[in-house]
């Protein structure tokens, strides 16, 4: 298991958790809204990148001036700072969920900033017939039942338990509070779609064959608007792929990432 680090870093005045860890080529991690923490899998990529995971403004440590961020680019403008202030250039990009809606807005507008994207089971887009799940509505059991590919799961109901544990209420809160504020209803930019034929570096789409939140059409839209990108499903992994699968999450982004640039645009068929 690498050794990690958390500190507490200045971006342009607020306060932000970071977690880091590892040694090699930068890879900023921006993680999903269920699971603001280090996680195996980035024990994991730390074995070969070092892997920085900042907490996202508005969640528990990094909730310092929240009310400057009222819509997705002041995000993507946070985390081009936030790269500035750790000397970080042209970093391997991983989104996830909400963090993947941050990641696919961020890569449209600065790809020349960023050296490969992955997104993973990632928010933003409205695709026709296919309408994002309203989870901010859902209670525990039912979180599960929509997020995870075997919601039964001794994993899953430690991720998301019926009630919150008491120390992890106020984190619970206000990971909720950030996402209502730039997801209530609606978890996409309808115009995002337009503009994804500006991503221009190797990316790969992974998505949970079993995402009850956001489906497989989601995944296959980020690759039809990405042009070159790679798209993988993981079969009986629902919305949190990276958590539930690590093993086969990580297997897929290593492949992708010691190979991207000889081969682009491919579909892989499920794990």
């Amino acid at each position: 298991m690498a050794v990690h680090k958390e500190e507490t870093i200045s971006v342009r005045g607020r306060k932000i958790k970071l977690f880091r860890g590892g040694a090699g080529a930068p890879l900023l991690f921006l993680h999903d809204e269920f699971c603001p923490a280090w996680l195996p899998i980035h024990d994991m990529l730390a074995a070969q990148f070092e892997v920085l995971l900042p907490i996202h403004p508005g969640f528990a440590g990094s909730e310092e001036s929240f009310d400057e961020f009222e819509e997705m680019e002041d995000l993507v403008f946070h985390y081009v700072d936030l790269c500035a202030t750790l000397g970080i250039d042209r970093p391997v990009l991983v989104g996830a969920s909400f963090g993947g809606w941050i990641a696919a807005e961020w890569a449209a507008r600065y790809s020349n900033s960023l050296s490969k994207l992955i997104l993973i089971d990632a928010l933003g887009l409205r695709v026709d017939g296919a309408p994002a799940a309203d989870i901010l509505s859902l209670d525990g059991p039912a979180l599960r039942q929509t997020l995870f590919g075997d919601p039964n799961s001794a994993l899953a109901t430690e991720t998301l338990p019926d009630a919150p544990k008491s120390e992890e209420m106020v984190s619970t809160i206000l990971a909720r509070r950030t996402l209502a504020r730039f997801a209530w209803q609606f978890p996409d930019n309808p115009r995002l779609r337009r503009y994804l034929h500006r991503v221009e570096l190797p990316s790969l789409i992974i998505w949970g064959e079993r995402d009850g939140f956001v489906s497989p059409a989601h995944g296959r839209a980020y690759h039809e608007g990405i042009v070159g990108s790679e798209f993988t499903t993981i079969a009986d992994a629902g919305h949190l792929p990276h958590v539930e699968a690590a093993d086969a999450c990580l297997d897929i982004m290593c492949n992708f990432l010691n190979s991207a640039g000889e081969s682009s645009g491919s579909v892989s068929d499920s794990l």
